[in-house]
């Protein structure tokens, strides 16, 4: 399944990947240990977009299936 990333979720998914990349850079474990977190935030935050966008989408299907259906059934009374 193709899937297009919204361009906050697409944000949040880059800036997570800068923090990786700080991480790795950091000599000091626990300046490692906050960019990792940020990552993990920033790529949490990037599920809930996409969560949210999914949510969109599936809502909007079944709108169209609901008139679709009454279409059907009018037609057919």
């Amino acid at each position: 399944m193709f899937v297009t990333l919204s361009s906050e979720a697409r944000e949040c998914r880059l800036y997570a990947e800068h923090c990786a990349d700080r991480a790795q850079l950091q000599s000091d474990p626990q300046l490692r240990k906050d960019y990792l977190e940020m990552q993990r935030r920033w790529l949490a935050l990037a599920s809930s977009y996409e969560f949210a966008e999914e949510l969109e989408f599936l809502s909007a299907v079944e709108a169209r299936n609901k008139e679709t259906r009454r279409i059907f059934e009018d037609a057919v009374a």
